[in-house]
């Protein structure tokens, strides 16, 4: 009584005999897919949101046993390149890294122990390895046991992930390509990075004479206590200059590259005869920069260097390099570069680190640890039949067809009418190829019906295996003006035919019984209160299976784009997503954590799968507020809820404001960028001067385009651009294009006002015109 009497804060009780509690929303981590026995899912490190370096996260992901050849390693540690920064800044096509070893992942060199190992690997467990592997930054990899090598017991994890790529791809280019001879000259670009550092000692042990280029004073200094002849601002162009007067006009014999555009024309221009020119970056490849031919009458030979293609399409000679480099560092030829290692919670300072690219050296990031063990077995999808109610409808169907590619072999289509829309007849023959469809034409509410359709299930498709309650109806509706028959219609499917299927299945006793629902049923959506009453009715009634014995699963689907009810009801879409404050769903992501959830056995009753920002739905929410959903997150983002939010509140500015908001804006995103308070941040102080380059540009660059809802070309982060002068240019576009909106908008109004179709086209012109230059209305 002394609860109900003053509840406090709380909006929900749970009382029983084990005492009083409160439900409360919390974030869970998706259960990883797994074989039969498999161990603890791995981490591999992903990104929430693409191209921002601040979302990336550790995320759950399958483990693959090794086969013969192959071997599984826990990752210690993984080595970062530029290319991991590039690649998460959204900055190479895909095209760049698929051809390679590791394809399309973050990571690709690690250092770790064998867990498991392929009977004709040549490994055992425990045994110390570095190795190529897709996917690198991550607790587990399995790999082809040539991409490995063995680790010496003195030599710690974090020294081995900085070795394969930067010594592999030194030696290729050097040694392989250039057969750089003693006396002969190289210049080797970024001389202080990994790359550079580890040719400049085999250069060196080879005989040769090392230039080299570095960004600043320091490492500068460093390649000169390393042994090199003499070394440049790899900022300025001024080396080009500064490297003839070196060689008293010469050039060098082989240039080691990783500078773009003018710098590697200038480059190329200082080879002499019969020289080597090896160029390992990435950007003018795929910008697909020319280069003119005159350089190479001069005999010069030129090289593309990617060590991740290298492994992929040579893993013969990358083996062999692999062996020789183990030798070279046993005997103490060669020796690691300097490191500098972050924790696995550290990572996006690391990125951040290397995208200013004000490393020494080699960045190496420890790897997450995962718990021991061996997770439950999951749960088979069974050789039995699968009944899918509202089967025909477009998340139903789709859930049909993932069934069939899983395996299943009949399934079972529950349609109140029985007649397939014209536009899914292909997709059904398409399945029927493969598996036995049957449409049976029912109302999943009515139970004479239904207890004939799942007898015919019981007689023609042996074993019941699953259930997936799908159908629904929806018919939005202010409470105020909700009547009980509104409410009935969509009521009934979900909370009656859940019943329905409930009563007359569970004899039959299949494996799976699913219930598909709504994440609103968790903070309610004005309008839809019938509908999310009805999700909450599905969510309660899988509990009471659970709590009996029995399986059941609801699961509360966030808003789905490209299926069913929101592919066909556009402006319902588009006003979920606003409230939301979310990305919309996309049928394959759907369907990839339905297989998850349904295989999982530690999955509980109800879940909910959608794309949350707690913090700004809580704006729109009371709801949100409350302490059921105290265990989220509901910080609300600084800044603009949106673009379009932004927008609107600059064109309610005069221009004076409307510029200071802008530069708050960026000084927002700079401070981020840089990992520096806000009040650092100098908006009149040149970029360059704050700490910015190239990539660190593209980065505002994206993020300031998210925000502001305006295309910003690259060219104006200039050397001499401030924030300021940025907020000058941002502010002329919106203008510019809040003006264009307004002229379309005129054009309307006189279009609808004087009956333009049914006019001459010069008359049309003319009207327009007059309007366009005196903004009050038709000339003349």
């Amino acid at each position: 009584m002394a609860i109900i009497a003053d509840p406090g804060e709380e909006r929900e009780w749970v009382l029983s005999p084990a005492g009083p509690a409160v439900p409360r929303v919390e974030a869970v981590a998706m259960p990883a897919r797994r074989p039969e026995g498999d161990p603890a899912p791995t981490l591999n490190l992903g990104l929430a949101r693409p191209g921002a370096l601040d979302t990336l996260e550790w995320q759950p992901a399958e483990r693959r046993a090794p086969g013969p050849d192959e071997i599984e390693i826990e990752i210690a540690a993984t080595g970062l390149n530029f290319r991991d920064v590039m690649w998460a800044q959204r900055l190479l096509p895909a095209e760049a890294l698929e051809d390679g070893f590791a394809g399309p992942t973050l990571g690709m060199e690690c250092a770790g122990t064998v867990t498991r190992a392929g009977n004709a690997s040549g490994f055992e467990p425990g045994d110390r390895v570095i190795a190529f592997a897709a996917q690198a930054f991550a607790s587990h990899a399995t790999l082809p046991a040539l991409a490995a090598s063995r680790l010496p017991e003195e030599t710690s994890f974090e020294t081995g992930a900085a070795l394969p790529t930067i010594f592999l791809t030194a030696h290729y280019a050097l040694v392989e390509l250039a057969r750089l001879s003693p006396g002969e000259t190289v210049l080797i670009h970024g001389g202080a990075g990994g790359v550079g550092l580890a040719a400049l000692q085999i250069a060196r042990s080879r005989g040769a004479v090392v230039y080299a280029t570095a960004g600043n004073p320091l490492k500068r200094r460093m390649l000169e206590l390393l042994g090199a002849e003499a070394v440049f601002d790899s900022r300025s162009l001024r080396f080009t200059h500064e490297l003839r007067a070196a060689t008293e006009g010469e050039g060098v014999d082989v240039v080691l590259n990783s500078l773009a555009g003018e710098a590697m024309i200038r480059s190329l221009d200082l080879v002499r005869p019969f020289g080597r020119f090896i160029e390992l970056g990435k950007q003018d490849y795929y910008a697909n920069s020319r280069l003119g031919l005159r350089p190479f009458r001069r005999n010069i030979s030129y090289f593309g260097v990617d060590a991740d293609q290298l492994v992929s399409v040579r893993p013969e000679l990358a083996e062999r390099m692999f062996a020789d480099l183990a030798t070279r560092f046993a005997d103490g030829s060669y020796t690691a570069p300097p490191i500098q290692v972050y924790a696995h919670d550290e990572v996006v300072d690391a990125f951040r680190l290397m995208q200013k690219s004000d490393h020494i050296g080699k960045v190496v990031v420890r790897a997450p640890e995962v718990p021991s063990g061996t997770l439950p077995v999951e749960r088979s999808l069974g050789t039995g039949a699968w009944l899918i109610s509202g089967g025909l409808g477009g998340l139903g169907l789709a859930t049909a067809e993932w069934l069939i590619e899983q395996g299943v072999r009949t399934v079972w289509l529950i349609s109140r009418s029985g007649r397939p829309r014209a536009e899914i007849a292909g997709r059904l023959n398409a399945l029927r190829q493969r598996a036995d469809v049957r449409i049976i034409a029912a109302d999943v509410t009515d139970t004479a019906a239904m207890a004939d359709a799942i007898g015919k299930i019981a007689v023609d498709g042996g074993r019941l295996e699953g259930v997936v309650h799908a159908a629904m109806v929806l018919e939005d509706a202010l409470i105020a003006d909700l009547t009980l028959e509104a409410a009935n219609r969509v009521l009934k499917p979900k909370v009656e035919g859940a019943r329905v299927l409930d009563e007359l299945t569970r004899p039959l006793a299949p494996a799976h019984f699913v219930l598909f629902s709504s994440v609103t049923s968790l903070f309610g959506n004005p309008g839809q209160a019938a509908y999310v009453a009805a999700n909450t009715a599905l969510e309660s009634l899988a509990h009471q299976r659970r709590a009996e014995g029995l399986p059941a699963l609801a699961i509360g689907w966030g808003p789905i784009a490209d299926q069913g009810y929101l592919a066909r009801e556009e402006d319902l879409r588009d006003q979920l997503e606003r409230q939301l404050k979310g990305g919309l769903m996309q049928t394959a992501e759907v369907l990839e954590a339905f297989g998850r959830l349904i295989r999982a056995p530690e999955t509980p009753a109800s879940v909910a799968y959608a794309p949350m920002r707690w913090g700004t739905l809580a704006g729109d929410l009371a709801t949100v507020g409350a302490p059921l959903f105290e265990r989220v997150d509901r910080t609300v983002q600084q800044g603009p809820a949106s673009a379009q939010d932004f927008l609107d509140e600059i064109a309610g500015l005069d221009d004076g404001p409307a510029r200071d908001r802008i530069i708050a804006a960026l000084v927002a995103e700079t401070a981020r960028i840089l990992r520096q308070p806000e009040g650092e941040i100098d908006a009149y102080r040149p970029m360059t001067e704050l700490g910015f380059d190239s990539l660190m540009a593209v980065d505002l660059k994206l993020s300031a385009e998210e925000q502001l809802g305006i295309s910003l070309p690259l060219m104006s982060l200039g050397e001499q651009m401030t924030l300021a002068d940025l907020a000058i240019k941002v502010l002329g576009r919106i203008r510019s294009g809040q003006a264009a909106q307004e002229e379309a908008e005129v054009d309307n109004v006189v279009a609808r006002h004087v009956g333009i179709a049914g006019l001459d086209d010069q008359v049309v012109e003319e009207v327009l015109s007059g309007v366009n230059r005196t903004g009050r209305g038709p000339a003349g």
